[in-house]
């Protein structure tokens, strides 16, 4: 759902099957270190101290646990921009919550993506928006997105995004 220049993602199923249709990828960038909150870096992998190549989604799971004790472990990637990049972790806001970025397919290219302000749950018992935290079970690296997560009426067809203006945590 976009509205103006907020952007939110009405979740209504974790896991569907791969052959459901109208599904939404997510990517999740890192925070580069710099003025302005930092460029974000979409990784494809990363090379630890031994020449190890990290790939996947373990990857951020890998620099959550590890990011502090090998800050020369190189990260390959992509900027906002799509060109290609290359930096260190230790150039990486390692606390920082992840943006978090939704394509409409999968090999779309980096720069279509929209920012995510926020993750609507459609709930039955709830008559208005109402902000939660991050639901038990939601697993990284969505769990560590810079995302807002609201529960919304289920029934809603539209909803004002105005009305979810609260600045996500940034994590540091």
């Amino acid at each position: 759902m976009v509205q103006e220049k907020r952007a939110a993602l009405i979740l209504r199923q974790l896991k569907p099957k791969p052959e459901a249709t109208g599904l939404i990828s997510l990517r999740f960038a890192f925070v580069a270190r710099g003025p302005g909150g930092g460029d974000h870096i979409f990784p494809s992998f990363i090379l630890d101290d031994w020449g190890r190549e990290i790939r996947s989604l373990k990857l951020y799971d890998w620099v959550r646990e590890n990011g502090q004790r090998f800050p020369r472990a190189e990260i390959f990637g992509f900027e906002r921009d799509g060109r290609e990049t290359q930096c260190f972790l230790r150039e990486l806001e390692l606390y920082a919550r992840l943006p978090c970025y939704a394509y409409r397919t999968a090999d779309q290219p980096i720069t279509g993506g929209l920012l995510l302000k926020g993750i609507l749950l459609p709930n039955d018992s709830v008559q208005t928006p109402l902000r939660i935290d991050t639901p038990a079970g939601i697993e990284r690296p969505l769990r560590a997105a810079r995302v807002t997560w609201w529960q919304i009426p289920a029934g809603e067809k539209v909803i004002d995004l105005a009305q979810l203006d609260a600045r996500p945590d940034p994590g540091y």
